[in-house]
């Protein structure tokens, strides 16, 4: 009995050892398959690691759910959906080849395209790609050939929704800006984010424009990714096929609703870009609340393919330039609000002021003339003898008061700063350099014409108009009015306001004179400078501007301007129009642009 309990003990020893080792050996073989050997396991010799990797290769974006910018009736300026053609990196049964050939054969003739370049595309594809067009953006199929396309039934050939953000010919490109990477100013501005995950150095964030100014709205919560799932061998898995993955949130992405009108500004572009225009810009703003109508300049660039190195991208409406004889607008109003000239008082311009080597543009010069006649044809002589009764401090502080200095752009709390700037990039104006004695009397003649230091944005000079008509409040321009959630509801509104001017205080000048200017106006197409704008579709009024300047390589050059507003009769826009940089001498051909640029809003006003 002894020996049999004994022998009881060693068989359930071995028992437990037996099954200790059988245990680690399981848990080793385990370890080898999970963690050490997961490259290559079961009898299909599926790769488990590269397996992962195939099917996160198989899907590609359709929408970076980045938030999007429409118009003010709420068309969209980018992210239009489009359907393309997605094809697949996958394999097909030989037994399936010949019936496949024939569909593909089918698909290319929908795209118009040789079966051995649609063939081609699909094996030379280690990834998911949408069919190019022609400008290397995914071909936008019609409603025809993506119904077509979809009935082929192909496994690999898919018509998904792809959401792009900008067009080929991108409306208001200059204003909207672009987004790209930039690692650096991650870093730098969103530090708190990039600790938290939620950015990355590659993320594409916005680097110019609107796309800058309203980073912190425009970004998303996540892509909208569509995938096929396959094996390791790039064949289809059975009942999983194509999955769009997406965040699915009713809120988000946000909406940007900017103040544009996308027809108006569309058909200015238009004008623009046929037109002998080398470097230009338009403004036009809505005469009673100063918003943004449209903003365009040339010449027109692509978001897509953007150089950072270059400047070919900024906003020619936000960069300061020499205004010319339209700053005669700040130096009249500056002489009427301080009485420094008489009713009815006359100036004599012989041509030349006789000091300085001040001349004035007509030879000869103009006779006796008022200062409102004097303002209709933009005499040098006049403006200069009235500036010398101001002198250069006054001069400047009605400058500054009339938004003429500094910047006008909108600006106010928002939830994302206490002190929210709309507009990426807006130059200040000046009338004096800081090294520039405003006692000097050479440099007050040249300042109150618009030369020497004096420099204004296109945005300023339109907002000046806007500014008389407000009786000499300054607006400040909106570009963007509000921000909604993806279902519509309100997120942040920007209420118009008027323009925190460097000075801190507000100008009210008197009525009379603000009325006076537009009437004076008025007279610069009746018999003035601008008496080509009498074959306008609406009675127009405005004033005209030639700056001198000089050209890159020393060469002399000017400035083209014209600004104004329509109808005459009841004003509801105004706008500024500058040609930029072309050569001394030739006729201010900003007079003909800003005809047709009214003739365009007069039309949408019909």
């Amino acid at each position: 009995m002894r020996e049999t309990s004994g022998l009881k003990k060693n068989r359930i020893f071995v028992i437990l050892i037996v099954t200790v080792g059988v245990l680690i050996v399981w848990n080793i073989r385990l370890f080898w398959i999970q963690i050490a050997a997961s490259g290559r396991w079961t009898w299909r010799h599926i790769d488990l690691v590269e397996n992962s990797v195939v099917q996160r290769e198989q899907g590609i974006v359709l929408d970076s759910g980045r938030g999007d910018f429409v118009d003010r009736h709420g068309k969209p300026l980018t992210g239009a959906p489009v359907r393309v053609l997605t094809v697949f990196p996958i394999q097909t049964e030989p037994q399936r080849e010949e019936a496949r050939e024939r569909l593909i054969a089918e698909a290319a003739r929908i795209l118009q395209v040789t079966k051995s370049a649609l063939k081609s595309f699909q094996q030379s594809s280690s990834s998911p790609r949408m069919w190019p067009g022609q400008d290397a953006k995914p071909l936008a199929l019609s409603t025809e050939q993506a119904e077509k396309l979809a009935a082929l039934g192909l496994e690999d050939f898919r018509v998904t929704t792809y959401k792009q953000r900008y067009e080929t010919h991108q409306p208001a490109s200059r204003l909207i800006g672009y987004i790209g990477q930039n690692p650096e100013r991650i870093i730098r501005q969103f530090t708190d984010l990039f600790h938290k995950g939620e950015l990355q150095l590659t993320s594409r964030i916005g680097n110019a424009g609107l796309e800058k100014s309203f980073e912190p709205w425009l970004r998303g919560i996540g892509p909208t990714t569509v995938s096929l799932f396959t094996d390791a061998g790039k064949r289809p898995l059975p009942g999983l096929d194509i999955r769009e993955i997406s965040p699915r949130n009713p809120y988000y992405p946000l909406r940007v609703v900017t103040t544009l009108d996308r027809g108006i500004q569309e058909r200015i572009e238009q004008k623009l870009e046929r037109s002998a225009v080398r470097e230009g810009t338009v403004v036009v703003l809505d005469i009673e609340t100063a918003d943004v109508v449209a903003m365009a300049s040339k010449p027109f660039f692509t978001p897509d393919h953007v150089d950072p190195s270059r400047t070919n991208w900024s906003n020619l409406a936000l960069q300061a330039e020499a205004p010319g004889s339209i700053f005669k607008t700040v130096t009249a109003i500056a002489a009427l609000e301080e009485g420094v000239v008489k009713p009815g008082e006359t100036f004599h311009c012989r041509g030349e002021l006789g000091q300085f080597g001040f001349r004035c543009w007509k030879h000869g010069g103009h006779g006796e003339l008022t200062l409102e006649e004097g303002f209709a044809q933009s005499c040098n002589i006049v403006f200069a003898q009235v500036a010398q009764r101001l002198g250069g401090e006054l001069l400047a502080q009605y400058a500054e008061r009339l938004g003429a200095s500094g910047t006008v752009g909108w600006s106010g709390a928002a939830s994302v700063s206490g002190h929210f700037l709309q507009w990426d990039g807006e130059q200040r104006g000046q009338t004096y350099a800081a090294s520039t004695d405003r006692s000097d009397p050479g440099a007050l003649v040249q300042t109150a014409i618009g030369q020497r230091d004096v420099q204004m944005t296109p945005l300023q000079a339109a907002n000046l108009v806007v500014t008389l008509y407000h009786g000499g409040r300054v607006q400040a321009p909106r570009i963007v009015k509000e921000v909604r959630f993806a279902n519509g509801r309100l997120y942040e509104q920007f209420a118009p306001h008027e323009a925190e001017l460097m000075s801190g205080g507000k100008v009210r000048l008197h009525a009379k004179t603000a009325e006076t200017l537009l009437e004076w106006m008025d007279g610069v197409v009746d018999h003035g400078t601008g008496r080509a704008l009498q074959a306008a579709k609406w009675p127009l009024a405005g004033k005209s501007g030639t700056a001198q300047i000089v050209l890159d390589g020393g060469q002399a050059g000017e400035n083209h301007w014209f600004i104004g507003y329509g109808p005459a009769d009841a004003p509801r826009y105004a706008a500024a129009v500058l040609i930029r940089h072309v050569p001394e001498g030739g006729p201010n051909r900003s007079i003909e642009l800003f005809r047709e640029v009214m003739d365009v809003l007069a039309d949408q006003e019909r």
